[in-house]
């Protein structure tokens, strides 16, 4: 059986006064963390959790201390905190619903010291599997979420090989590509603009998800007819740059 991990940093340091008490809570068992001055230092030695159990007392009054400060995190778990048995003493709470970058953007977003987050990945995986080794960079900052993993990049140098090795006098132009790094950008745009996709997070659509589905669109599109027109458009614009010469010549 092979396991898959993804060791993570966060950088830099978070000073603890731009964390509300339920952020620092949720940050604390979401990655490990060690304090470092006056702020802590998250990291995981192998991946985030999207799912963590915590003491409804320690909850409850970190909710409270955070109560009045906007924050994702705050409204996720108000939202989702079903009233327990009264024998209850840990709750578990699924964060498969949102991300964990939103929280460390809302960081950023009221941190005087802070104008960015660099988040640093690794994928392995305790077999040679060809699937289980590369790796992914975030950038957060208070206006954006941007991410690249190591995929993203090898396309991205395929495609600048794949024009820069394409003969000056081709015959055949490539008029539509799909690409994966912006079918992950529509992804974004799709999520916020339709209501019924609010509770997943675009981060939450993985790279994986997103070559399955351009495999799938690319294997059942037919662009016959739009193939047609473009012809027809070329053709017509040729006779008419044929007609503009013959006329300079007359």
């Amino acid at each position: 059986m092979a396991d898959y991990h993804s060791p993570t940093v966060v950088q830099p340091t978070i000073p603890d006064r731009d964390m509300t008490p339920l952020e620092r809570l949720l940050l604390s068992h979401i990655l490990d963390c060690e304090p470092d001055g006056d702020g802590f230092y998250f990291y995981s030695e192998t991946g985030p959790s999207d799912g963590i159990e915590l003491p409804l007392d320690e909850l409850r009054t970190a909710l409270s201390a955070s109560d009045g400060v906007p924050s994702t995190a705050y409204d996720y778990v108000i939202a989702r905190l079903a009233p327990g048995g009264a024998d209850d003493t840990h709750i578990e709470i699924d964060l498969s619903g949102t991300s964990w970058e939103f929280i460390l953007q809302d960081i950023v977003r009221r941190s005087r010291t802070l104008d960015h987050i660099t988040v640093v990945s690794a994928f392995t995986c305790t077999k040679m599997r060809p699937d289980g080794f590369g790796g992914m960079a975030v950038l957060i900052t208070a206006d954006a979420i941007k991410g690249k993993s190591t995929y993203d990049i090898l396309e991205d140098f395929l495609a600048e090989e794949s024009v820069c090795s394409a003969p000056p006098n081709a015959s055949s132009h490539v008029l539509l590509a799909l690409d994966e790094a912006s079918v992950k950008q529509e992804v974004g745009v799709v999520i916020e603009s339709d209501p019924a996709f609010a509770a997943l997070a675009p981060e939450a659509v993985t790279d994986a998800d997103i070559r399955s589905a351009c495999i799938a669109v690319a294997e059942h599109a037919d662009l016959a007819e739009e193939q047609g027109a473009a012809r027809f458009r070329a053709a017509l614009r040729a006779i008419r740059e044929a007609e503009r010469r013959r006329s300079q010549i007359d």
